[in-house]
């Protein structure tokens, strides 16, 4: 049998006990929180619309919009990945190290009922020193379809050729790897990109 008082001072044990694991917990939130930063999009695999970049990162912010079809162009395909990556406002894809293996500004969407994927981020910047456009990579994956690379660049780029410049009816082709863009009431550039899987 215990005691009143062998209970009580059990109670308050297991109390202080439940405090200190609280604050620990606390404190390995605020922790994290802290270095989430570059941590945006990675895990978000399972939505159709994600989020690369925090409101702090440097940069222009744009939002690409855009339709996964099946080879016909017109039956829209739902459960389709998309990865995408890119550089950041600098040209880097992870800072002081310009390999590709391991980008900051990353993410995977699935493809939602419409075969539609959305994604926020900022406009990349090309590679220091220039030579190569800006430019977004995707991957593409889908049952039954070999894996798709391709890339989203941008209407007017200095390294593109002619600049990049599009006419009237290359705009309207939005399965083309170089895309118009044009900034919305918000300053935020809006960019359609559509993809055909073969």
């Amino acid at each position: 049998m215990f005691s009143k008082k062998s209970l009580r001072k059990q109670a308050e044990m297991q109390t202080r006990r439940l405090r200190v694991t609280s604050l620990l917990s606390f404190s390995v939130l605020l922790v994290w929180n802290a270095q989430s930063e570059e941590v945006c999009a990675q895990d978000q695999g399972s939505s159709w619309r994600i989020i690369l970049t925090s409101e702090k990162e440097p940069g222009e912010p744009m939002v690409v919009t855009g339709t996964v079809y099946a080879a016909d162009g017109k039956t829209p395909m739902p459960s389709v990945e998309v990865y995408v990556y890119h550089t950041d406002a600098e040209g880097y894809y992870r800072k002081g190290s310009n390999s590709s293996s391991n980008p900051r500004l990353k993410g995977t969407m699935i493809t939602n009922a419409e075969g539609k994927y959305e994604y926020h981020t900022i406009k990349p910047a090309p590679y220091p020193g220039g030579g190569n456009p800006a430019h977004v990579h995707y991957v593409i994956t889908a049952k039954g379809h070999e894996k798709q690379l391709t890339e989203l660049q941008f209407e007017g780029d200095r390294w593109l050729p002619n600049h990049g410049k599009l006419s009237e009816e290359q705009r309207k082709d939005t399965f083309a790897a170089v895309r118009p863009f044009v900034k919305d009431e918000k300053g935020v550039w809006q960019v359609r990109k559509d993809l055909r899987m073969k």
